[in-house]
């Protein structure tokens, strides 16, 4: 049985310049075996946009999906089969024995970042280092999986065909590798059912019937973040707090702006506007004059703050000439889908001729209408010089 980890609390170390270099080392040696067999794997393809695509394009041919997570991922890595592991992965993976130089980094160099840990087990959060091992330590079970799949550090996401080969998958295959690794498998998050029917969390987006959205708990977790930046005991100067501000804006919504997040944005924007304006009216200094009417939308704009609508707006059009532009480009190289020649350059005698006897048309009811004014005036004057009363004039 794999021990117990309800217990285990996360941890941060002092990043090291050595660590780095050596977490850039291991990600040289194993990146391109793993790009190889997994273009999607998060360790070389961290985009979200491509791993959405991968969603949409693989849920058609495989309906149902197996998602689940591991209980407490960092602090539960166990230092000794890390060490050990690693050289066994390596060869799998690269398909020869270690090198020199990745025997002696093991030999001392990742000896002594693992033993900083303050619970002689687990990696710390935020370190390249400890981000480069725990990718690298699941990769025995990445190897064995044999649907598509997608990854993020602990979190999976597996196709299935149908619902007995993600129970078949799980019991079998990622059971027995996880109690060999002495992980868990996070319960509650464990999850198996059918795409277009049931809700899948991944990556902080909500794909359900065919669309994504961002997820409820991102979007509280941001609400969080704007309150706190907007404390009303906050003694900031405005330019401050507006850069904070705009620090999330831009973060959150570059990340999310692939996703039908546009009514969401509006939502969020107005939140982010209330919660200003509130700490601005605050400031006895910057109290304005004229009252709440002052902080239009328009002026909190022109204060500098970024909106997450505008990133949401600004992506839609680059990514309609994107369309536009790949149509041209297939137009050119002749991949268009009309067959045979183009309406342009076809010649319909027929067509033509019709034309030109509409052209005609036009000019003869021109002139008839012409005639037809004469005509009108020519009379007018005729009854004027036949008028007795205008005779004796």
């Amino acid at each position: 049985m794999a021990q117990n980890t309800n217990n285990l609390p996360y941890f941060k170390t002092k990043p090291v310049i050595k660590e780095k270099s050596l977490a850039n080392f291991l990600l040289r040696k194993f990146r391109p075996k793993i790009k190889e067999k997994f273009p999607q794997h998060y360790l070389v393809q961290p985009i979200p946009f491509k791993t959405l695509n991968f969603i949409k394009e693989n849920s058609k041919k495989y309906p149902y999906f197996l998602r689940f997570d591991i209980r407490l991922y960092y602090p539960s890595i166990n230092h000794q089969v890390l060490i050990k592991n690693l050289p066994e992965i390596f060869e799998k993976i690269i398909e020869k024995p270690p090198s020199r130089r990745f025997k002696k980094y093991l030999r001392n160099e990742v000896p002594k970042f693992l033993s900083k840990s303050p619970y002689g087990k687990g990696l710390s959060i935020g370190s390249r280092l400890g981000y480069v091992l725990a990718g690298l330590f699941l990769l025995d079970l990445d190897w064995i999986i044999t649907r598509p799949f997608l990854r993020q550090v602990d979190d999976y996401l597996i196709f299935c065909k149908n619902a007995k080969e993600s129970e078949i998958l799980l019991k079998n295959i990622i059971l027995p590798k996880l109690k060999e690794l002495g992980l868990e498998i996070n319960e509650k998050k464990l999850k198996s059912g059918k795409f277009h029917q049931d809700k899948v969390n991944f990556i902080g987006f909500d794909f359900y019937a065919g669309y994504f959205r961002i997820s409820e708990e991102k979007v509280e977790e941001f609400k969080k973040k704007i309150i706190k930046i907007t404390y009303l005991t906050k003694k900031k100067s405005k330019e401050a707090i507006i850069k904070s501000l705009n620090n999330q804006i831009l973060g959150f919504g570059h990340y999310y702006k692939f996703a039908n997040s546009k009514r969401t944005f509006e939502e969020l924007d107005g939140f982010i506007r209330m919660r200003l304006r509130r700490w601005l009216l605050n400031q006895k200094e910057l109290l304005p004059k004229e009252g709440n009417l002052v902080l239009t939308n328009e002026a909190l704009k022109n204060m500098g703050l970024k909106s997450l609508v505008e990133i949401k707006e600004r992506f839609s059009v680059k990514n309609k000439r994107k369309i536009k532009k790949s149509g041209k480009n297939k137009a050119k190289t002749g991949q268009s889908k009309t067959k045979g020649p183009s309406p342009q350059l076809r010649f319909d005698p027929y067509k033509s001729y019709q034309k030109l006897i509409l052209e005609q048309l036009k000019q003869l009811t021109n002139s008839v209408e012409k005639l037809e004014r004469k005509i009108t005036k020519l009379e007018r004057k005729l009854e004027e010089r036949n008028n007795p009363k205008n005779q004796g004039k």
